[in-house]
């Protein structure tokens, strides 16, 4: 059985080690061609940083359930939800296009499987968070596969299954397309314009989780200040 033919596929027993109520976490994350030099660089640094915060508190490490997802002109699950005391993220790498309704599809997949888990496991859970980051548009879609892939994120957001955030890292001589990014987020996207943004941006995903661990599964919770835009 290869590698991808256990995506999705959970073991009960890791429930019985560890029965905590659990806050699922998909980074979707940008792995393109222009994304290369001191983008992804940025970002694999981020996601080292990322995993120290998660394992600073024992009950966000034990809490938090960790994937990530790369997309270029396809995706792929670089990731499987992971346990935050066993998050060691994969070094990312650039090549191709962009598409963003395949990544999008991809998450929701997994992370509804992962629910379906924790209730077969008998397992509480929080809403899911979602990090989304690309620096482009989105050119090997279509427009119906992104209305698809636009809906069925609002009608998750709506339900209130996950919270969906949306990040553009721009330059000057490069900006992103944030029209591409706002047609898809159910929420108002971000524009990052440097390294320390967008470090900064990986960084508050961390503190959230924490946040999110800290309560109890069904309870509101108000999120940390987005800091990241004051670099």
């Amino acid at each position: 059985m290869s590698t991808q033919d256990t995506i999705g596929v959970y073991d009960q027993a890791e429930f019985a080690d560890n029965p905590e109520a659990r806050c699922s976490i998909v980074l979707i994350l940008d792995v393109s061609s222009s994304m290369g030099g001191s983008k992804i660089q940025t970002v694999n640094q981020a996601l080292v940083k990322f995993g120290e915060i998660i394992r600073e508190d024992s009950v966000t490490a034990l809490r938090a359930d960790i994937a990530i997802i790369e997309f270029d002109h396809s995706a792929r699950v670089a990731l499987d939800f992971t346990n935050g005391a066993d998050f060691e993220p994969p070094i990312l790498a650039v090549r191709g296009g962009t598409n963003y309704s395949k990544a999008v599809n991809l998450a929701l997949d997994i992370t509804e499987a992962r629910k379906q888990s924790y209730r077969d496991g008998g397992i509480a859970y929080y809403r899911s968070l979602a990090y989304f980051l690309s620096d482009g548009y989105p050119e090997h879609d279509d427009a119906s596969e992104l209305a698809n892939a636009a809906a069925r994120l609002a009608a998750a957001e709506e339900d209130r299954g996950i919270a969906f955030f949306a990040f553009g890292i721009g330059s000057p001589d490069q900006p992103v397309n944030m029209s591409a990014l706002n047609d898809l987020a159910p929420r108002q996207a971000v524009e990052l314009t440097n390294m320390e943004q967008l470090d900064g941006s990986i960084q508050w995903l961390s503190r959230s989780v924490a946040a999110v661990s800290q309560s109890q599964p069904g309870e509101a919770i108000r999120l940390p200040q987005p800091d990241y835009l004051d670099f």
